[in-house]
């Protein structure tokens, strides 16, 4: 009987502390359903949050960054172009392939196998937000259709860091022309 109580008490003071707690864990969004529509396209770079410094230091020197993800021909793989202005002026392309994996929330990264991302949607429209997790590091990097966001959806995107106990936070300048995308 008392063992019964115990628990019961146990679990009515998880529930309790789930209730009040302000963060809910963000749902990835399904890699292998995307809806391609949608999130295709061209994005800019707006933030990036991490649990450590370090694990935002690839970014201090980018002023802006345009991103264009396209289909491969192949069905299961995504193609991501990217034109980073650096805050020297100089222009850096990139280009890397992302793996739909049929069932998961993750989308790898062909050449880099201990790199995993998911993609999730905040309250804002015309955003999305990728979390990057490799051996060394794990990041929340906010992505919107258009180079400047509302506040509000500055403070949604903190927010979802937060849950995932990233509080160290990146504001990209963007105070430069954006760079060409090349062609792939």
């Amino acid at each position: 009987m008392f063992q019964r109580t115990w628990s019961y008490l146990l679990q009515l003071y998880g529930a309790l502390i789930g209730a009040l707690s302000p963060c809910l864990p963000p749902t990835p969004l399904p890699a292998s359903r995307l809806d391609r529509d949608q999130y295709l396209g061209t994005w800019h770079f707006i933030a990036v949050a991490a649990a450590t410094p370090t694990a935002l230091e690839t970014f201090v020197s980018t002023d802006n960054s345009v991103f264009h993800m396209g289909q491969s021909p192949q069905p299961e793989k995504l193609q991501l172009r990217a034109a980073l202005r650096l805050k020297s002026g100089h222009c850096i392309p990139r280009a890397w392939t992302y793996l739909l994996m049929e069932g998961s929330t993750d989308l790898a990264t062909e050449g880099r196998p201990g790199m995993r991302t998911q993609l999730f949607s905040i309250q804002c429209p015309e955003t999305i937000t990728v979390r990057e997790n490799d051996r060394d590091y794990q990041r929340l990097l906010l992505y919107s259709r258009t180079p400047h966001l509302a506040d509000e959806c500055l403070e949604d995107f903190r927010n979802q860091a937060y849950c995932l106990d990233m509080e160290e936070f990146l504001l990209i300048p963007r105070s430069q022309d954006t760079c060409q995308l090349q062609d792939s």
